[in-house]
């Protein structure tokens, strides 16, 4: 028998939700490796030190784009991934502007009300905690210290941060709901670039942080997607998490929310969590 594929990752990384869900929708067991502060780790697998990764064999592959395109490809999951050539370039274009457009959901918006109750920062002043050691002694995470950074330079996150999502709301209306089909890239069905999407618009709605009640198309698409098989074992951290606007988050909080997402992927019957130090 085959060794089953290894993720590193956490319910609570957005990326690393994107790769769960594509896994549990076609059945794919799994392994998790996971750590107290698993959105980092030290592993080669990725030399930005950060999730997700995974290792396949004896194969390493990091970027979540990479890798849920590498598994659709190797495991033929034509229905998230079509065979048709400009339909797989409507998605390559949309993960391509992934980082450029609804990443910054969490960058602008989810980002502040995770990362400051963390007190990465005051860890940093202190040259303390494990996640802060990461971030700011790898040359290579620029990407989220700025996101630290970000989080910080704001006096108003949830102003700043809305008007933020609600330019690349407006965009997906005009630009990707616009041929009729409730479906990011125009498809038949669910693909990557819907999962992709909704693990970062997805999380504003269960963190009360933004309501899409102004945007008809999205609203439509997140009720579909809500609806998705696995939706809710994938999302159970960001169910455990809940409001984190009328009720401020924690450290312990988020401990405990991540700790739940993991348990509700293994209740799936396909995914085993392995935890390291």
């Amino acid at each position: 028998m085959n060794n089953p594929l290894v993720i590193y990752g956490m319910p609570a990384s957005q990326p690393a939700r994107v790769i769960f869900w594509a896994c549990l929708l076609k059945e794919l067991p799994f392994n998790v490796i996971t750590s107290r502060d698993s959105v980092f780790y030290t592993d080669d697998t990725n030399p930005r030190g950060q999730v997700p990764a995974i290792v396949d064999g004896d194969f390493c592959l990091a970027e979540m784009a990479a890798i849920v395109c590498y598994l659709a490809d190797k495991h033929g999951w034509s229905d998230l991934y079509p065979e048709d050539f400009q339909v797989r370039a409507r998605i390559q274009e949309f993960l391509h502007r992934y980082h450029s457009l609804v990443r910054f959901a969490t960058y602008k918006l989810m980002g502040a009300f995770v990362v400051r109750p963390l007190g990465i920062r005051d860890s940093v002043a202190n040259s303390s905690g494990a996640i802060a050691h990461h971030i700011f002694n790898n040359p290579y995470s620029i990407m989220f210290q700025d996101l630290v950074k970000v989080s910080y330079g704001t006096d108003n996150p949830l102003q700043e941060g809305a008007e933020a999502v609600r330019a690349i709301t407006d965009f997906l209306e005009k630009y990707h709901f616009k041929e009729g089909s409730p479906y990011v890239c125009n498809t038949e069905s669910v693909s990557i670039a819907d999962l992709v999407c909704y693990s970062e618009l997805g999380q504003l709605t269960f963190a009360n942080l933004f309501d899409f009640k102004d945007f008809p198309k999205t609203t439509r698409w997140l009720q579909a997607m809500s609806e998705v098989p696995h939706h809710e074992p994938v999302h159970a951290y960001n169910v455990a998490l809940g409001d984190i606007v009328s009720v401020p988050n924690s450290l312990g909080r988020f401990r405990s929310a991540n700790a739940i997402g993991f348990k509700a992927l293994e209740q799936t019957g396909l995914v085993t969590v392995i935890a390291k130090d």
